[in-house]
């Protein structure tokens, strides 16, 4: 991890520390660690998109992954996930595609489940009013944070 992407991570967990003492709304939390994790893979895939990017994650021997693979934090809140198996793409061309978590540990179902919970968040799909919509980020949040913090240890 370069020494700017360093900083710039340290900052957002910092930041997501002392907002957490006011009991972090789940959504901001997600916000802050995929943005952490976003910069990682543009700094170490030099990506373009996100399609490049999230491909980059999936496919290549990255040091995320390995983490990922290892199990070396705590990834309970993935089983939580699975209450709720299927996710829609909400984009108005692709109703009734979906995105499916039929097992956890594998990390390319994982990685593209929790980016179309990002995909329909960021474009305004997900209502913090919505039972199962708060349940989806704040347990896809908390595992972010999880994994992108020990990251943060471990490079």
């Amino acid at each position: 991890m370069n020494e700017n992407l360093k900083n710039i991570v340290d900052w957002w967990i910092l930041r997501e520390k002392k907002l957490s003492k006011d009991n972090l709304d789940p959504f901001v939390r997600f916000f802050i660690y995929y943005m952490c994790l976003d910069a990682y893979m543009v700094s170490e895939s030099e990506a373009d998109s996100d399609t490049q990017k999230i491909d980059w994650l999936k496919n290549s021997d990255n040091s995320l992954k390995q983490l990922f693979i290892d199990k070396e934090f705590d990834t309970s809140d993935l089983q939580g996930l699975m209450q709720y198996p299927r996710i829609e793409d909400m984009r108005p061309n692709h109703r009734g595609e979906y995105k499916e978590l039929k097992d956890t540990s594998d990390f390319s179902q994982v990685v593209d489940f929790i980016y179309q919970i990002r995909c329909n968040l960021f474009h305004g799909q997900k209502s913090p009013v919505n039972g199962k919509d708060l349940t989806l980020v704040d347990l896809s949040g908390r595992f972010l944070g999880n994994w992108i913090r020990w990251a943060h240890l471990k490079m």
